[in-house]
């Protein structure tokens, strides 16, 4: 992948650029693409920009209009510890103005700090008394973690695993704890131990994976479980108040430590992968994609996947015509983007200029900006998981071509 001082950038808006390369990129591409795991697909996304300005960054977020995006940067431990562990304290959140012509430019690098571990974020689609629609919410406060001298906590009261409610500009709305003591532990015999992403549906209901990584650190261990919770758009006030609700939470288990997460624009289910080779754990689906009704939720019932072998899956998102992103960060095999049009046909994303995507260090919890014109831009958070330095880590920005969606049009049923 070229990086932003070996690439020209491009000047103009988002559109017209891609007018100028897509043709080109198509046709270098169509010969060798192939719909199946591993082959190239035939619309390659063009880079608009390389940032190296984060500290571990994991997780992005366009606002609800598409004038800024956040990132959180989880602040790994680095060389500071023999183990993989977040900082206690360390991580913040950054906040980005979007340009004209798509690229990014830092407003506020630390707008939150004093974050452990912060990942994935998503934005309230319909408004509570307590937040307002366009509310961020912020997973945070995880395991694995470390204390500032990259020492493993032992101590399981200092796991305080929760969402964060902020809006645009920064300030703390609320949080909803599910941690040691919460409503998620009476329900589950378990805190949530690593709250890695979330995706709000229509309605507002907000579903948030538990990678269930870390929790064997602390004296005594937790005894975890990787899965998906539910908790409903009713819920939401009660939790951030520390009452229990009337329609509390749901659960489902699901094996091989579920990562990303997002409900679909076109069919209204929601997906989740699966990260679990990312730390040498079990994981059926190999790197997998489930497919999810609140029906399946509810009744505590798993589908097969429907895709798999696909490495460690982070980030998960959708385009505006329903084609679904994910992120592979197993480091034993290129990182790349997955392009997947319908069930069990998954691509490797292309770019112009560059091939493909082998030069991400840890793609995570992706966001693309869905736009009615069809111009889409996606934010790569690159989680560098073992740097030993800080404040030097990439965020890339691409651009899917305008007709990205309809090329995937004639296969998208598939996904219903």
């Amino acid at each position: 992948m070229y990086k932003m001082e070996q690439m020209m950038k491009p000047r103009f808006g988002v559109t017209v650029t891609l007018a100028a390369l897509v043709a080109c990129a198509v046709a270098d591409n169509r010969s060798v693409a192939a719909e199946i795991h591993g082959g190239v697909h035939p619309s390659p996304a063009v880079i608009l920009q390389v940032l190296k300005e984060f500290d571990n960054p994991e997780g992005a977020i366009f606002s609800a209009d598409g004038s800024h995006v956040y990132i959180s940067n989880a602040a790994e431990a680095g060389n500071l510890s023999e183990k993989f562990g977040w900082v206690e304290g360390a991580g913040y959140i950054s906040k980005l103005d979007v340009k004209a012509n798509g690229e990014l430019a830092i407003v506020e690098k630390k707008l939150i700090t004093g974050l452990t571990g912060p990942l994935g974020m998503g934005v309230l689609p319909v408004a509570t008394e307590k937040f307002p629609a366009g509310t961020i919410f912020l997973c945070t406060g995880s395991a694995p973690l470390v204390d500032n001298n990259g020492q493993v906590v032992k101590d399981p009261t200092r796991m305080r695993s929760k969402l964060l409610a902020f809006n645009d500009a920064g300030e703390v709305l609320g949080e909803i704890d599910t941690g040691q003591g919460s409503v998620f532990e009476q329900i589950n015999g378990s805190p949530i131990i690593l709250i890695n992403a979330l995706g709000f549906d229509a309605d507002g209901n907000v579903y948030v994976t538990d990678s269930a990584i870390g929790g064997d650190q602390f004296d005594p261990p937790f005894e975890s479980r990787s899965g998906l919770w539910m908790i409903p758009h009713s819920a939401l006030d009660a939790l951030a108040d520390g009452r229990v609700p009337a329609n509390p939470p749901t659960f489902l288990d699901i094996p091989g430590n579920p990562d990303g997460v997002e409900v679909s624009p076109t069919n209204g289910k929601v997906y989740v992968n699966t990260v679990g080779a990312f730390a040498n754990l079990a994981d059926p689906a190999n790197g997998g994609i489930y497919a999810l009704t609140k029906e399946d939720i509810f009744n505590n019932k798993l589908p097969p996947p429907v895709d798999s072998d696909l490495g460690a899956l982070d980030g998960l998102d959708f385009t505006a015509g329903g084609v679904m992103l994910n992120a592979q960060i197993r480091g034993d095999i290129p990182g790349k983007l997955t392009v997947t049009c319908k069930s069990k046909v998954t691509t490797t994303l292309a770019l112009q200029p560059g091939g493909t995507m082998s030069d991400l260090n840890g793609p995570a919890d992706l966001a693309v900006r869905r736009s009615a014109n069809g111009a889409q831009l996606v934010v790569i958070p690159e989680l560098y998981a073992r740097d030993a330095t800080a404040g030097d880590d990439e965020v890339t920005v691409l651009a899917l071509p305008v007709g990205f969606d309809a090329a995937c049009a004639r296969d998208i049923a598939g996904l219903n």
